[in-house]
């Protein structure tokens, strides 16, 4: 990529002037001078424009809209927003289609019923506004349908997650994974291009509910010939729930090695989900006289969930040597770096990941695949 940071306005006025005679006057206030600075100024963006066009126009350092044309070299497709799936209890039945809204201020939504559960006053709803928005509110809704003897109605658990736009950094991962791997007829890369693709499932009253994963893990062969685990995370890179489990692995190899979903014929395909393992940080902190020991502590465990969230989003990530190996660390330097990056923090000691002063390896197996959850963290002012 050609550099064009030196292509200012007084470097192209500068060169403009160079090649006028000395026998006119070239100062700062002369009629020549202030003639061409208009042009040199023009020039400039002229060369920011292109500085802007090259970033544009690679794979590394493209975002929004032109990532998106580069993508479709790989045919790959910037996966949108999808909703949330919620359970709601209810006091009597109530039917598919009723709505209902959240009590958030300017911030509530509404739900429509879309799946009825084996428990007659137990429903699922689905979130009318795509996105993450869906999963923040819990507690008493508003029907907005009319539902005669209704009294109670309450949004609970997170069935399937909602999910934003998937990021720059999300798509161009998979445009890569698209343009190295060679996904063929239920190979490691086949299972990987369905799951981190998928972007809905049939529940088991023949509706759809919109699904957007955030991780894959495959094992093959892991219980013998022709078996095949796949183990996922939500698009917030957690543990997703039994129930979108169940739906996913209805819809992946609803009878086991006849192919009538994905996978292959022959091939039994066991769909699994991480277990959380809960990392409990304590640590002596040392901060500025102006700064409150509340705020160190917030930023704090801000600091290193986001450091955990960035473990959760490689824990699909197979080692470059094996695609059957994945290997995840919690590092007590980390950690310690995450704690000391927060304003304010002028000094860390003491640092223990679940009482012990020592890195946490997590368990990747077919067996059991862990992630890491932040537990309580314990600050000691030092």
């Amino acid at each position: 990529m050609i550099d064009f940071s030196e292509r200012t306005k007084a470097a192209i006025l500068a060169e403009m002037l160079a090649r006028i005679p000395d026998i006119y006057d070239k100062r700062d206030t002369s009629p020549i001078s202030t003639a061409l600075a208009p042009a040199a100024y023009q020039l400039e963006g002229v060369y920011e424009a292109l500085t802007r066009l090259q970033l544009q126009s690679f794979l590394e350092t493209a975002v929004g809209a032109d990532l998106d044309l580069i993508a479709a070299i790989g045919g790959v497709t910037r996966l949108g927003a999808t909703p949330a799936v919620r359970l709601g209890v209810f006091n009597i039945p109530v039917y598919a289609g009723a709505r209902f809204s959240t009590i958030a201020g300017s911030d509530s939504i509404n739900f429509t019923v879309t799946a009825a559960t084996e428990d007659p006053l137990q429903w699922w709803l689905t979130s009318e506004t795509p996105g993450e928005i869906g999963n923040q509110y819990s507690g008493p809704i508003l029907p907005i349908s009319t539902i005669p003897g209704l009294t109670s109605a309450q949004l609970t658990s997170i069935i399937v997650d909602g999910s934003d736009p998937e990021t720059d950094d999300a798509l161009r991962a998979r445009l890569v994974t698209a343009l190295t791997d060679k996904p063929f007829a239920g190979n490691i890369a086949a299972y990987r291009k369905y799951f981190l693709e998928l972007t809905e499932v049939t529940a088991l009253d023949g509706s759809s509910v919109a699904v957007k994963l955030g991780g894959v893990q495959v094992y093959p062969v892991w219980n013998g010939g022709g078996t095949v685990k796949v183990s996922v995370l939500g698009s917030d890179h957690l543990p997703i729930t039994q129930e979108l489990l169940a739906l996913l692995q209805m819809n992946a190899d609803p009878v086991p090695a006849m192919g009538e979903g994905f996978a292959p014929i022959g091939a039994e395909l066991t769909v699994d989900t991480a277990t959380p393992l809960t990392v409990n940080v304590s640590a002596t902190v040392a901060h500025t006289a102006g700064t409150p020991m509340d705020a160190i502590q917030l930023a704090v465990e801000e600091a290193i969930e986001a450091y955990f969230n960035e473990i959760r989003t490689d824990w699909g990530v197979a080692e470059a040597t094996d695609p059957e190996i994945y290997i995840s660390w919690v590092y007590l330097a980390r950690v310690l770096t995450a704690i000391f990056s927060v304003t304010g923090v002028t000094n860390v000691t003491n640092v223990r990941l679940n009482g012990s002063a020592a890195d946490i390896s997590l368990t990747e197996t077919s067996a059991l695949q862990q992630v890491p959850v932040l537990g309580t963290v314990t600050l000691t002012e030092g």
